[in-house]
């Protein structure tokens, strides 16, 4: 085979020493990388999964029917939130049911029944991804000029949270956070 060789028709005497430990230094380095490859595989197969907070935040990850678990506010002391979304105060969104589809089209329900109808996408790429929201009240998406922006964050398989600012007065911004379960 041409520019193959064997350790007899190497020119000098000591060469066929030298090959012979090239040899075996390279196959012990090859051991060393056989044993290391399984640790180095598992290691791997234990990161980030579907389950991790590395989901994207797209229309595909947020598809489906969620529930409303738990709301968290960040509001200085006194400060009073009696109307979101043009709906009602925070708590009536605690337990309430979205069911958000791939084409955009979906609902809440709060928990005293109270549906509606809305049209909703994922504005921007992460980092700084928002979940936005038309309502619509028999009304086409494209119709509606008026809608809501929340910012968007903890993107798993199972739940994702939005993050509502709420200005609160002297140039300061708090928050409400709400978790949505499936």
């Amino acid at each position: 085979m041409p520019g193959s060789f064997n350790k007899s028709q190497l020119p000098y005497p000591l060469a066929g020493f030298m090959y012979s430990m090239i040899q075996i230094f390279i196959m012990k380095q090859l051991k060393n990388i056989l044993i290391a490859l399984p640790v180095v595989l598992v290691i791997a197969s234990c990161g980030a999964g579907k389950n991790a907070t590395d989901m994207k935040a797209k229309t595909g990850n947020l598809n489906g029917t969620w529930t409303v678990s738990n709301i968290a506010v960040d509001l200085p002391e006194g400060f009073n939130v009696t109307n979101v979304f043009d709906e009602g105060p925070y708590q009536d969104f605690q337990g309430s049911t979205w069911n958000l589809t791939k084409s955009g089209k979906g609902s809440y329900t709060l928990a005293s029944g109270k549906r509606q109808d809305i049209f909703w996408t994922v504005f921007g790429k992460d980092p700084g991804a928002q979940f936005q929201f038309k309502k619509l009240d028999g009304e086409k998406a494209k119709n509606v000029d008026e809608g809501y922006r929340m910012d968007l964050e903890n993107i798993t398989a199972n739940s994702f949270m939005t993050r509502s600012p709420i200005d609160v007065g002297d140039g300061k911004t708090g928050y409400i956070t709400y978790t949505f379960s499936k």
